[in-house]
């Protein structure tokens, strides 16, 4: 039985298994060490499900956190970073490919480019940025690809309370909440994944 109005199945539209993931996620690790264990398993799955991670090439956070994991199951891991970022964020080292782009914008595009879904770990104001932008393009129609949240106790809760606060007041349609899974757990992301 799901516990959460958010908790759903996923619909691919395309019925497409999910084998090429977007993870965004924080670039640093917050204050609650649930968030980095989370990271890490997720990274551990991708990688034993033989899963391409694609991330944002950082390093530091959950970021590294995740794609340090996945690249120790020995899955492959896609950065892609804008080139003002590479020492801020700390880009990584050993990946399987590290794209360097021009600005965030791009950084965007060419992470989605690469993807079959979404997945947003806790992070900060970028987390959102990246969320709010892949939930726009689909609002928009650009996509159907699943967008899910994955968080330890009630990370996502404000976030979702807002988006169903945008479709009550009239400012987003109904609909919009619908495009948003809320994971319970990393074995319920392993559950989309398709088989190894």
């Amino acid at each position: 039985m799901l516990s959460h109005p958010y908790e759903r199945p996923l619909e691919t539209p395309d019925a497409r298994p999910i084998r090429r993931l977007l993870v965004f996620c924080g670039s640093r690790v917050g204050h609650d060490p649930a968030h980095r264990a989370i990271a890490g398993q997720v990274g551990r799955l991708l990688g034993r499900k033989g899963v391409t991670l694609v991330y944002g090439g950082g390093a530091l956070g959950l970021m590294g956190e995740v794609a340090r994991a996945a690249l120790a199951e020995g899955g492959r891991v896609e950065g892609v970073i804008p080139r003002f970022l590479m020492e801020l964020e700390v880009a990584a080292t050993g990946l399987s490919e590290l794209v360097v782009v021009e600005s965030l914008h791009v950084r965007k595009a060419e992470m989605f480019a690469r993807a079959d879904a979404v997945l947003a770990l806790p992070g900060g104001i970028g987390t959102l940025d990246e969320l709010v932008e892949i939930l726009s393009w689909r609002n928009l129609r650009l996509h159907s690809r699943p967008i899910m949240l994955l968080g330890e106790g009630d990370f996502w809760e404000p976030f979702l309370q807002l988006v169903g606060h945008l479709a009550r007041t009239g400012f987003a349609h109904e609909r919009m909440v619908e495009t948003l899974s809320l994971l319970p757990s990393v074995a319920a992301l392993e559950a989309h994944l398709g088989p190894a």
